[in-house]
């Protein structure tokens, strides 16, 4: 029987890597020497599968693999390495490989490595479903649009068109964002052509286009001779027709012998001066009316304003910014204004900066911190005073970010992961007493994706024993994978990643965008400014959808309380002059909304004080809206100004994870036909539940000492049942070995019998 497998192994180990891809099919087959120039100097980003002839599992794998590389060709590389070559074993345990088939994900750029001082790419495992629009989707989700900008008025239009001197095609389509086949174009011509992205909307730019049909993709001549693409928008054919245009590509010396000697050398100096390095446009050149807009944005802003009437005095500070900028990654947003001009003084002074002062310097920067979010008077923004580096610099910028993170211990760990375990959890051990700032930015920027944030501090030994961490700071996920949620939710069973690379935010800024993109939580499209979850379900948008009164409890019951799913109810005045208006904006949210199990009502709430009292408000807080579950008896209200937008992210923090509801004690009940003015108590404000301070869900009220009864009570049926389990699970290994001990004597007895017949 050995000499048989050993035979089929043999044999098995003779089949040729062709038996699964063709040396001249789409997927590429790799060497040393090729994995270099295809995967490590490449451009555009690449996924790999390490395989060995031989498996099962790589060729059921190989058809699929194939359609993911035929789909991808000119966007990303899709290649494969064979484990079973001798002169490629080292390559495969340098990644890891340790079974087949295993995929990586390669980013589009190289990254210094803090520990080795070595520039390279650090690939991510793909874990996601084995199909091909699982794995075609990762692939493209780490296409970056770092070179591709996005034109939302005239002004940005011109802005563009003067901002380099290389030459310039614009895309012009009826979607805001750069497409993936976009995206890996301005990779491909990076330093060569400057890219941008307009919206048939912008009537103006495309006008002096000269485009009448979507998509278009223009190559702007250098007098006005605009040249436009007629051919299919297809990778080779859009490639060859943008090669025609492009600038020439910068001197290299990689093909002589000098230039290797230089490299080698270079490699060893740390003091290289960086003339030869190529770095990307990180600044954008902000318009006045794109400055305006910036305060009114929720993402954070570096502001370097300078004064420069010729246009040329100030480019080696600004080249200093940008290359400082481009090493934060992808960080924080960053732009530039030149505020020479007597519109530009007034502006500066709008924003506590002084062109006086800055004229009277040597081309001085002064660079502004435009906080998250709640922004302020500009003239209160912060003022950076340091040296213009890195690490200054990033420490400054750090401090514009809140946190969406939630310190979370053993007790707390279940609550915090909650009833829906599709929502993946990012969590980080680490031994600081404070949420790290770099974490902090990470569940800012990362929001779109459907990740909760959490941190743990290393002092908490059972919760460091349960995720198995042997060292601080470690940042693992909670995952399940696509297509498995039913399954994995009885068993009660959830997936583990540890992230595998150097703690720094570029890092795992790609690594956890990456991994988004394999669960499925990724907005489509993968990086780059993409649609959140609130923008997808708004492509879903219908009509605006009628919104009934709760006139009486009956209303209430009927058109909630009694409707699975979650209950938001606008609370209105039926006699504010604005009322109609209002309800119109509901109306709209909750088309957009519509797929979703959603219950929209509104209350006359102006004659409803205790209903209002039942959510912590008063009648001066309407018009507002509020949510709530009638079964889990949680709810969270709108913060913030009563509009359409605001009401998006409500239910878009909700269904993402973002927002966690409350508890409360009971239903509210509303006064049928509104309360009369003699009924109209002064309220009282209550004291905390214990239910609240632990985030208990109850179903009826209870004194503080009859629910912590409750919970000792809960606590101790909880060790009762683990001890039974942790015996039931000794006597079954017992058990198992006993068998196994019969069995070894059964096979000895057989096998003694097989050689007597022999």
């Amino acid at each position: 029987m050995n000499i048989m497998i050993a035979v089929v192994c043999f044999f098995a180990a003779l089949i040729p890597t062709e038996a699964l891809y063709s040396k001249s099919g789409p997927v590429k087959l790799l060497n040393k020497k090729t994995f270099k120039s295809e995967i490590l100097d490449s451009d555009l980003p690449s996924v790999v599968e390490f395989f060995a002839p031989w498996c099962g599992h790589c060729k059921s794998l190989a058809p699929t693999y194939t359609k993911v590389a035929e789909n991808l060709q000119g966007m990303v590389n899709v290649a494969a390495v064979d484990c079973d070559d001798a002169s490629l074993k080292s390559l495969c345990g340098k990644y890891g490989v340790q079974g087949f088939p295993t995929l990586k994900l390669f980013p589009s750029d190289k990254q210094k490595n803090p520990y080795t001082k070595k520039t390279d790419k650090t690939p991510t495992d793909y874990n996601g479903p084995r199909s091909a629009k699982a794995i075609a989707d990762a692939a493209l989700a780490q296409l970056p649009d770092t070179f591709i900008t996005v034109l939302r008025s005239q002004a940005d239009f011109d802005a563009f068109v003067g901002a380099s001197h290389l030459p310039k095609a614009v895309l012009a389509s009826s979607k805001s964002k750069p497409t993936p086949l976009y995206k890996s174009l301005s990779l491909r011509f990076k330093q060569r052509m400057a890219f941008a992205v307009v919206k048939d909307s912008e009537t103006k730019v495309i006008e002096k286009l000269g485009i009448t049909k979507f998509p278009s993709l223009i190559v702007l001549g250098p007098e006005g001779d605009n040249i436009i693409y007629d051919g299919p928008f297809k990778a080779k054919g859009l490639a060859d027709f943008l090669g025609k245009h492009v600038a020439e590509a910068p001197a290299k010396d990689a093909d002589s012998s000098q230039g290797k000697a230089k490299r080698a050398a270079d490699s060893d100096d740390d003091h290289d001066d960086g003339k030869d390095k190529v770095v990307p446009q990180a600044v954008q050149d902000l318009t006045f009316e794109a400055l305006d807009k910036i305060s009114n944005e929720e993402d954070p802003w570096l502001l370097a304003f300078f004064h420069d009437e010729k246009g040329i005095t100030c480019t080696t500070a600004l080249k200093s910014f940008n290359e400082v900028v481009a090493e934060l990654g992808p960080l924080i947003k960053a732009g530039q204004v030149n505020i020479s001009s007597e519109e530009g003084a007034d502006k500066g002074r709008a924003y506590g900066v002084s062109a006086d002062t800055l004229k009277a310097s040597d081309c001085k920067l002064d660079i502004v911190l435009a906080n998250f979010d709640e922004k302020g008077d500009p003239e209160d923004w912060q003022h950076f005073t340091g040296e213009i580096n890195v690490k200054d610099l990033q420490k400054f910028a750090l401090e514009a970010f809140p946190s969406f993170v939630t310190r979370i211990t053993a007790a707390t760990m279940q609550p915090f992961l909650g009833p829906d375990p599709t929502i993946p959890c990012v969590i980080l051990f680490t031994d600081k007493d404070a949420t790290p700032p770099v974490f902090a930015a990470l569940s800012v920027n990362l929001r779109k994706y459907r990740y909760k944030f959490a941190d743990a501090h290393s002092s908490d030994a059972a919760l460091m024993s349960q995720f198995n961490i042997k060292k601080v700071p470690t940042m693992v996920i909670t995952h399940l994978k696509p297509g498995t949620e039913e399954e994995a939710v009885k068993e009660g069973k959830l997936g583990l990643q540890q992230y595998p690379g150097p703690l720094k935010y570029s890092y795992m800024h790609s690594f956890l965008s990456t991994f988004a993109g394999m669960l499925g939580a990724a907005p489509p499209g993968g990086e780059g400014g993409d649609p959140s979850f609130m923008d997808v379900i708004a492509q879903a948008a219908a009509a605006p959808i009628e919104v009934p009164q709760a006139a009486t409890n009956a209303n209430l019951r009927a058109q909630c309380v009694e409707q699975s799913g979650l209950c938001v109810l606008a609370l209105l005045d039926a006699n504010d002059p604005d009322f109609e208006k209002q309800l119109g904006v509901v109306r709209g949210v909750g088309g957009r909304w519509k797929k979703q199990p959603l219950h929209f009502s509104w209350v006359d709430a102006a004659r409803q004080g205790r209903f209002l009292s039942a959510f912590g408000l008063s009648t001066s807080d309407i018009p507002t809206v509020v949510t709530f579950s009638p079964k889990k008896l949680r709810g969270a209200q709108l913060n913030g100004a009563f509009s359409g937008e605001g009401i998006h992210k409500l239910l878009d923090g909700l269904f993402s994870g973002r927002i966690h509801s409350s508890p409360f004690q009971e239903l509210p009940e509303l006064v049928d036909g509104g309360e009369d003015e003699s009924q109209a108590e002064e309220l009282v404000e209550e004291e905390f539940d214990l239910a609240d301070i632990l985030g208990e869900e109850v179903s009826s009220a209870g004194s503080k000492e009859e629910l912590l009864k409750k919970v000792e009570e809960e606590l101790k049926e909880e060790e009762r049942r683990q001890a039974e389990a942790e015996e039931a699970k000794a006597a079954e290994a017992k058990a198992a070995a006993d068998k196994k001990k019969g069995g070894k004597k059964k096979k000895k007895r057989k096998s003694k019998a097989s050689k007597e017949e022999l």
